[in-house]
């Protein structure tokens, strides 16, 4: 049985669940369902595996070909089980429910049947309960879900991809710092052949980077310059100059075609950085570096990120922890956010490195830890690789030189 399923085996039997039943209408914003099936199904389908029993992914008849290049051998169509019969006497809304009946009753379902997906909230509501009143146990779950728990960890395939991503970002990455640095600087702006550089400017030609790596960036691409860098979440605003002497933040979040996120964000300053934001960078770089030889197996994620605060606050930088004691500015200057989450199939997913996350970390889940400064006045800090832990050590899988100064 394939390694994957294996496991999958063994958390079932954990959680007490005879069948897990996987769902929706397309891989494409859902990852459990990109995750069972391990390839990408435009039109979606079931996927049903009874403990101890392989799997079944039943699909379009025009997604066999996809389904087969996946992780499931036994791929069926929906005309296996008469599936357009069903809806012609029955109505779609029907048929489809009468469907995933027919499927759980072919597999002799007999327990506790766990059901995951992303689809539309109603329907799927409305999905469940047809399915309890047809005599099946379907069993809620509470954080982490059976696919969640199971997803975050990563196998070699995945890792390989992760891998890739991580990579050819990175690429994107010394190319958009090379555009800048060929830059010419007139009155503290920079121009490129003749005209002022925009945020707008840069993100098209990060756009064009992209593309030419195979990546895509569906969520944006960070690229904020000066005192809106001290803003994590700050976009960057089409039509503002790159100035020189301020801290850029350039935070890259793409997916690759077989649905696999990379995470990693630099800062740097086109010229001569100000005294303070060098500070900034070398305290963030002794942080980042730091936190990141911490990262083991087997200890609470919450651990890391409190050695993070604890580095921080002893240079003399407030932290997020100020704010349990009452200090409402801790929410807008210092380290001001959690240090790191995982990276897979989602651009967030577990575990979380923050204060009160109840997630220990395990041998291969992959992580970003990307600690950061900000001040108002002064913009923002931030520098993040995206790592894999392998037991008592990490693996950095990004490849990306970290200077201040362009």
């Amino acid at each position: 049985m394939n390694g994957t399923f294996e496991q999958f085996d063994s958390e079932m039997e954990r959680r007490g669940l005879d069948t897990a039943l996987v769902i929706g209408e397309s891989t494409l914003g859902n990852p459990e369902l990109a995750y069972v099936a391990g390839t990408t199904i435009p039109r979606g389908g079931i996927f049903i595996k009874r403990r101890r029993f392989e799997p079944i992914l039943v699909v379009s008849n025009i997604d066999v070909g996809n389904a087969k290049r996946g992780r499931v051998s036994d791929v069926r169509t929906y005309s296996d089980y008469g599936y357009e019969n069903l809806i012609q006497r029955h109505g779609r809304e029907r048929a489809y429910v009468m469907l995933v009946d027919l499927i759980l009753r072919t597999v002799r379902s007999r327990g506790r049947v766990g059901v995951y997906g992303h689809t539309e909230f109603s329907r799927l509501l409305s999905t469940v309960d047809s399915l309890r009143r047809l005599g099946h146990k379907i069993a809620g779950e509470k954080d982490a879900s059976l696919i969640e728990s199971l997803r975050d960890t990563k196998d070699s395939s995945e890792t390989r991809t992760i891998r890739s991503v991580g990579s050819r970002a990175s690429c994107v990455v010394e190319q958009t710092q090379r555009m800048l640095g060929d830059c010419v600087v007139r009155s503290g702006k920079l121009k490129s052949k003749g005209k002022t550089l925009t945020v707008g400017m840069v993100k098209s030609r990060i756009n064009t980077l992209l593309a030419e790596q195979d990546l895509i960036a569906p969520e944006g691409t960070v690229f904020a310059v000066g005192a809106g860098s001290a803003d994590p979440h700050e976009m960057g605003h089409p039509f503002d100059a790159i100035k020189a002497g301020v801290p850029i933040v350039f935070d890259l979040f793409p997916v690759g075609a077989e649905g696999y996120w990379f995470d990693l964000t630099r800062t740097f300053v086109v010229g001569k950085a100000p005294r303070k934001v060098k500070d900034m960078f070398d305290a963030v770089l002794e942080v980042q570096l730091r936190s990141i030889d911490s990262i083991q197996e087997n200890i609470p994620a919450s651990k890391v990120m409190n050695f993070a605060c604890d580095l921080f606050e002893r240079r003399g930088f407030k932290t997020i922890r100020a704010m349990l004691k009452g200090d409402r500015n801790a929410a807008r200057v210092g380290f001001i956010h959690s240090l790191g989450h995982g990276v897979g199939l989602t651009i967030g997913e577990r575990p979380y490195l923050s204060l009160f996350s109840d997630d220990t970390l395990r041998k291969n889940q992959v992580v970003t830890v990307e600690p950061g400064l900000y001040k108002p006045r002064i913009g923002g800090v931030r520098i993040e690789d995206t790592v894999l832990l392998k037991g008592r050590r990490v693996e950095n899988l990004t490849p990306l030189e970290k200077e201040l100064e362009i």
